[in-house]
C-alpha cells in the first residue's frame, strides 16, 4: 500500500491557557501513549513586546485541533520555554510541553510505605503535591502492601514501577485547562474515540483521501513468547510450593522469573497472568498513518475497509506521534485488538539497595521489642517520616550464626543497637539483619586497644543494665584465660559424663549452701598425693549414711572435739587395736552394759586406784584365779553380813601376828 501525498488545507491550531492566550502556534508535534507522559514541542508567535518566559513554565496550555465541529484538545503543562530571534512578524517560541506526571520526574525521595494498598501508596505521592486530576478504574481487588519503599528513586519512577508490577496502565482524559490520569486494570477502562467510533482504511491513491480516516496501514504479527513462569520462597510457610507459569500459546518460549516477589499461591497465578499478559500484547499490532484528529491513546475505534476482514475488528491505540501545522496534520499511531488484556511491561527497575546501617527501635520504655520469630524493626538512618518508634519499618528477620528447628544460636539485637542491613535479590522491600557494629555510642565490652587479645560474650540485664553474663576468652600469651559469669544462676545439665581435667589448682568459693547428689551410682574422691582438710568454721558437720561406712587410714589418725563426743551404735560396737589401748579421762570413766561385762586379758590385768575400788555385784562376786588370788592392803576386811566361809579344799592357813578367831 503505497501512502498518500499530504493536501490537507483545513487544520487549525489554538493554545489557550493564560499566558499562551496571545501567542498563535504555528506547528507542533510530539507523542502520547499510553502509561506514558505526553511529550510534545509547539513553535508559536507572539506579537511584541514579548511575552516573559517566567509565567509560562509550570502552566497549563490547551492545544486544540480544529476540524470540523470536533476540535480534539491535548492539554499540558510548559515544562520549557525559549524565546528565539524575533523577526518582522514579531516575537517566536519553542515550547517543550508535558502531561503533570513528568513533574514527578523533579521529585525524589526516600520513604517506606506499610499495611498500604498499590492505590493508597500512589494517592499519598499524589496527596503529596497536592495533584488531584487523577481516577483509579480498577476492577480486581489487590493485597495489602506490608511494606513498601521508595528509595533513591523520582516520584514518577516510584509511581510507574508499582503500575507495573500491579499490572495497571495509565492514560489521559483531556479538557480545556486540565488533563486527568486514568489508572485502570482492564480493557474495560477504553472508551470509544469520541466522533470517530469507526475509521475507515482508505486505498493508497495519490490525491484522493478521506478527511479523518486512515491512510496507511500495516497489520504486524511478531514471534513472542509463549509462556510465563516465575516462583519465590516465603519464609513464613517454608513449605508451600510456589511456582506458577502461565501459557498463552504452546511453543516453549518460556520467560522464567525469580523472584516472583509474592507470598501465595493465589498471588503467584495472578503475578504470572498479568505477565504473560505483558509479553503477549505485541503479537499482533496496527500501524498506521492518518490524519485523523480524534486518535487518543486509550481509546477504541473499529477499523472498515480494509482488504483483510481480519483486520477490521475493534482495536485500542496505544501510541500517537503528532506532526501538524497550518497546512497539513499528519499522525503515526500504533493499536492493539480491543479483545487482547494490555498489560505494561517491567521496564522501571527497581532500586537495588546496599549493605546499610539503621538503628533498632521499638515500644517506649522497651529495652527488646521482638515478635516469635526473633524479627526487630529498625529505623533506616535516611528515613526522615520514622518516628523511633515501633511503627518505624516492617518486622526484619535477623541472621544467627545457626537457626534450626528449635535449636540454634539466639541473639536479640536491644533497642539503640546498630545493626547491618543487607536486602535479599538487593530489594528494598525485603531487609535482612546480617550483623550488628559498634558506635561511638556503643562501645565494644573490652577496652581497646588494650585488650584487643581479649574475646567473648558480654550481655547485659534487662531492664536496666545492672548486671551481666559474660563468657570471655584472653589470648594474651602467658595469661590466657577463659572467663564465665553468671550474674544469677549457673545450670549446667550433662546427660551422660562430664570430666574436668585441671592442670594446676580448683579454688571455689561459695557465698550460701552446697548441695552435692549422686542419685544412683558411686562418689569416689581420689587424693594421689598431698593432704586433705575440711574446714567447718561456724557451724556443725553432719554424715548421714544409709548403708557401711568404712574409714581407712594408712597412718594415724587424730580427732579433737572441743566439746563432748557421743558414738550411739544400734547393733554391736567392735574396737580391735593391734598396738595398745590408752583410755585418759580427766573426769569420771563409767562403763555401763545392760547385759554381762567381760574384761579379759591373755597376759595381766591391773585395776589401780589412787584412792579406793570398790568390786560390787547385785547378787554374787567371784574372784576367781586358776593360780593364786592375793589380796594384798594394809588393812583387809572380809565380812560376811549373814554368813561367811572360808574353806581351804586342802589345806586353810591362817597367819598372823595375833589370830583371834570368834
Amino acid at each position: 500500500m503505497s501512502r498518500p501525498t499530504p493536501t490537507d488545507d483545513t487544520t487549525r491550531i489554538t493554545i489557550a491557557g493564560a499566558p499562551f492566550d496571545s501567542l498563535f502556534p504555528s506547528a507542533f508535534s510530539g507523542r502520547e501513549a499510553i502509561s506514558a507522559v505526553a511529550e510534545l514541542s509547539v513553535r508559536a508567535t507572539g506579537a511584541s513586546p514579548a511575552v516573559a518566559l517566567s509565567g509560562m513554565t509550570g502552566q497549563h496550555a490547551s492545544l486544540s485541533l480544529v476540524w470540523g465541529d470536533s476540535p480534539r484538545l491535548i492539554d499540558a503543562v510548559c515544562m520549557r520555554a525559549a524565546q528565539l530571534p524575533a523577526t518582522l512578524d514579531g516575537s517566536h517560541y519553542a515550547l517543550e510541553l508535558r502531561s503533570w506526571l513528568w513533574l514527578l520526574t523533579l521529585s525524589a525521595n526516600n520513604r517506606i510505605f506499610q499495611s498500604k494498598t498499590t492505590q493508597q501508596i500512589i494517592e499519598a505521592v499524589f496527596n503529596g503535591h497536592s495533584i488531584s486530576d487523577f481516577s483509579f478504574s480498577l476492577t480486581s481487588s489487590y493485597e495489602t502492601r506490608e511494606y513498601c519503599v521508595q528509595y533513591a528513586e523520582s516520584d514518577f519512577a516510584f509511581v510507574n514501577r508499582l503500575c507495573e508490577e500491579e499490572g495497571w496502565f495509565y492514560f489521559f482524559k483531556h479538557a480545556s485547562g486540565k488533563h486527568t490520569l486514568v489508572i485502570a486494570d482492564s480493557n474495560d477502562a477504553f472508551e470509544s474515540l469520541p466522533g470517530a467510533a469507526t475509521l475507515s482504511c482508505v486505498p493508497g491513491h495519490a490525491g484522493e483521501r478521506e478527511t479523518a480516516q486512515v491512510l496507511y496501514c500495516e497489520i504486524v504479527e511478531e514471534t513472542v513468547s509463549g509462556a510465563f513462569a516465575n516462583s519465590d520462597y516465603a519464609y513464613l510457610t517454608p513449605a508451600s510450593q510456589l511456582y506458577s507459569q502461565a501459557e498463552a500459546e504452546s511453543n516453549t518460549l518460556t520467560v522464567y522469573e525469580y523472584p516472583g516477589r509474592y507470598a501465595t499461591s493465589t498471588a503467584a497465578s495472578a503475578m504470572t497472568k498479568r505477565r504473560i499478559d505483558a509479553l503477549r500484547k505485541g503479537a499482533r499490532r496496527l500501524i498506521g498513518e492518518s490524519d485523523c484528529r480524534a486518535l487518543m491513546p486509550g481509546y477504541r475505534f473499529t477499523l472498515s475497509g480494509h482488504e483483510s476482514d481480519s483486520a477490521n475488528i475493534a482495536w485500542v491505540v496505544s501510541s500517537v506521534v503528532h506532526d501538524a501545522n497550518h497546512s497539513v496534520y499528519r499522525n503515526r499511531f500504533e493499536a492493539f485488538p480491543a479483545d487482547t488484556a494490555w498489560r505494561p511491561a517491567c521496564t522501571t527497575r527497581r532500586p537495588t539497595m546496599p549493605t546499610q546501617t539503621a538503628s533498632v527501635v521499638g515500644k517506649a520504655g522497651e529495652e527488646l521489642w521482638t515478635d516469635q520469630y526473633g524479627r526487630v524493626k529498625v529505623q533506616f538512618h535516611w528515613d526522615r517520616d520514622g518516628k523511633n518508634d515501633e511503627q518505624s519499618s516492617c518486622w526484619i528477620r535477623v541472621a544467627q550464626p545457626w537457626a534450626s528447628k528449635r535449636f540454634g544460636t539466639q541473639f536479640m539485637p536491644r533497642i539503640g543497637d546498630e545493626v547491618v542491613v543487607t536486602f535479599i535479590d538487593g530489594d528494598p522491600d525485603r531487609p535482612l539483619i546480617t550483623g550488628s557494629v559498634y558506635n561511638g555510642a556503643n562501645q565494644p565490652p573490652y577496652t581497646l586497644p588494650d585488650n584487643q587479645t581479649q574475646s567473648g560474650i558480654k550481655t547485659s540485664t534487662s531492664k536496666g543494665g545492672a548486671g551481666f553474663n559474660e563468657l570471655r576468652f584472653e589470648d594474651k600469651q602467658d595469661s590466657e584465660e577463659v572467663f564465665l559469669q553468671a550474674q544469677k544462676d549457673l545450670n549446667v545439665n550433662v546427660l551422660n559424663d562430664a570430666a574436668w581435667t585441671i592442670g594446676h589448682d580448683e579454688t571455689s568459693t561459695i557465698t550460701n549452701a552446697r548441695t552435692h547428689t549422686v542419685k544412683n551410682g558411686d562418689d569416689t574422691l581420689v587424693l594421689e598425693q598431698g593432704n586433705r582438710s575440711a574446714t567447718v568454721k561456724t557451724g556443725n558437720e553432719t554424715v548421714d549414711i544409709a548403708g557401711t561406712r568404712t574409714v581407712k587410714a594408712g597412718g594415724n589418725e587424730t580427732r579433737k572435739v572441743g566439746g563432748n563426743l557421743e558414738q550411739t551404735v544400734s547393733g554391736n560396737y567392735t574396737l580391735t587395736v593391734d598396738g595398745n589401748l590408752s583410755i585418759k579421762v580427766t573426769g569420771t570413766l563409767t562403763l555401763q552394759s545392760s547385759g554381762d561385762l567381760s574384761a579379759k586379758t591373755d597376759g595381766s590385768m591391773t585395776h589401780q586406784a589412787a584412792l579406793s575400788l570398790t568390786n560390787q555385784a547385785g547378787s554374787s562376786l567371784t574372784n576367781k584365779s586358776d593360780g593364786t588370788l592375793s589380796n594384798e592392803a594394809q588393812s583387809v576386811s572380809n565380812k560376811g553380813a549373814v554368813e561367811q566361809t572360808v574353806d581351804g579344799g586342802g589345806m586353810l592357813t591362817v597367819k598372823g601376828g595375833i589370830v583371834k578367831i570368834n
